[in-house]
């Protein structure tokens, strides 16, 4: 079975379930999930969908640690009986708690190595960690009395 079966499958349970679940396409960042699920009460949850058997790529594992790290759940759907246990935790789970565990396929942990002390000055996003001080600022754009660039 194909991927696109599971993910149409998927689509009309959301939608038949009263959510949506919107395809996700990024010109500036690959590896995120396939799908944004979106419920009432802002319940908001990324899933990928594969086809059976198949395992997320090491990018996509690391954009889940991502999103997850900002408190969304990510789920990895691969199989049609997964479905219906997730829509069912979905309209129970409440924003805020923890998403219920065994729902979907079981996802490798990402490896998580520790970056050599020349490194340390970076999140765990890969984004330097800079102080932020308005007068660090302050020299970089400056006006003349006549409000030009100077």
């Amino acid at each position: 079975m194909r991927e696109y079966v599971v993910e149409n499958e998927f689509v009309k349970a959301v939608r038949k379930a009263g959510g949506v679940a919107y395809k996700l396409t990024s010109q500036t960042a690959n590896g995120l999930p396939d799908r944004l699920v979106l419920f009432p009460a802002a319940k908001t949850i990324f899933v990928e969908l594969k086809a059976p058997g198949k395992m997320m790529r090491p990018l996509q594992r690391k954009r889940r640690y991502q999103l997850m790290k900002l408190g969304f759940p990510v789920l990895c759907i691969d199989r049609m009986p997964q479905i219906r246990p997730f829509i069912t935790a979905a309209l129970s789970w409440t924003p805020g708690e923890l998403f219920p565990e065994g729902i979907g396929a079981r996802i490798p942990d990402l490896e998580i190595t520790t970056l050599p002390s020349e490194h340390s000055d970076l999140d765990d996003f890969g984004e330097t960690l800079e102080p932020i001080d308005p007068e660090d600022l302050m020299g970089f754009y400056e006006l003349d009395e006549d409000g030009d660039d100077a």
